[in-house]
């Protein structure tokens, strides 16, 4: 159950307007090269509960995956592949504090930003000021997805990109497609040099 858990951290990841994080590493020693062909592994039967909404966003990342790796000249066969990837990720609870505050003066009617005195009150003048201050309190998640590539003959992981960002339920297809091409950007890495 904890790993459809953190698979579904990412299901339903970043808002259209938020940005995200991508990031990747890799096995220098590996001959991505050699690769050319991939399967899916499968996911854990305790993973087999997932509601229809989060089985249709791991079917369209799957198929960003396959779409974006067939343009690479990699070839989806499930018969002794060279690499298998598995998808998985989770989600994290934040929440986000702002202080705000502003001040009005009586006799100028003019306007001014707040910026907390921490030293104490603003000194005695001849204007009133009135102070207005408050906090909002904002919650959200932010959902990782994780792919990795796997060596099929040694079982070893060979790469590993992840993307970042705010959980989005109502994630489309379109997203997902822009989240995973830029994922696997960098997929096979460059050879040192």
């Amino acid at each position: 159950m904890k790993r459809s858990i953190v698979l579904i951290g990412f299901l339903l990841l970043l808002i259209n307007c938020a940005p995200f994080s991508i990031s990747y590493d890799f096995d220098t020693e590996a001959n991505f090269a050699g690769l050319r062909t991939y399967d899916w592994l499968p996911v854990p039967e305790k993973a087999q509960g997932i509601a229809k909404t989060n089985e249709l966003t791991t079917k369209h990342i799957k198929l960003a995956v396959n779409r974006e790796l067939k343009s690479k000249g990699l070839e989806l066969r499930s018969e002794n592949p060279d690499m298998l990837i598995a998808l998985h990720g989770g989600k994290e609870k934040k929440v986000d504090v702002q202080e705000w505050g502003y001040a009005y003066g009586d006799r100028d009617n003019r306007y001014w930003g707040y910026h907390p005195r921490p030293w104490g009150p603003e000194p005695a003048g001849r204007d009133h000021f009135e102070y207005r201050r408050g906090m909002d309190t904002y919650e959200y998640e932010v959902g990782t997805l994780i792919v990795d590539f796997v060596d099929a003959k040694t079982k070893s992981l060979i790469w590993r990109g992840t993307a970042t960002g705010v959980v989005d339920p109502d994630i489309g297809s379109e997203k997902i497609n822009e989240i995973v091409k830029k994922l696997l950007e960098n997929f096979p890495p460059l050879k040192k040099k």
